[in-house]
């Protein structure tokens, strides 16, 4: 899934924003009542794609809708995926304690 995840996010990276990092989310039409509220996270644009526009390999990897992923370079770095409930709820204070995690890390 990784693989196809780094695909995809290559593909879709044609905004010429001049940050490292993208956050993608990732949902079915018919879950679109569950679509993140929130447009941005940590001043982050989230760009969105539905699920069923994707290929069928892409789709058949995805276990759980929606799903938030934050990328770095065009890579995959981590993501959050909805529960049982099909929904995504991703507060700015659990995107900067995982945001600030990865980037102490990488030093």
């Amino acid at each position: 899934m990784k693989n196809i995840l780094i695909i995809l996010i290559t593909l879709l990276s044609i905004n010429c924003y001049s940050q490292k990092y993208k956050l993608l989310e990732i949902n079915a039409k018919w879950n679109k009542k569950n679509n993140l509220k929130q447009k941005k996270l940590g001043g982050i644009k989230i760009d969105f794609v539905w699920l069923e526009d994707q290929s069928k390999s892409f789709q058949s990897k995805v276990t759980s809708v929606p799903v938030l992923v934050l990328v770095k370079d065009k890579r995959p770095i981590y993501q959050w995926s909805a529960g049982i409930d099909l929904k995504l709820e991703v507060t700015e204070e659990e995107f900067y304690k995982v945001f600030n995690k990865l980037k102490n890390n990488k030093k």
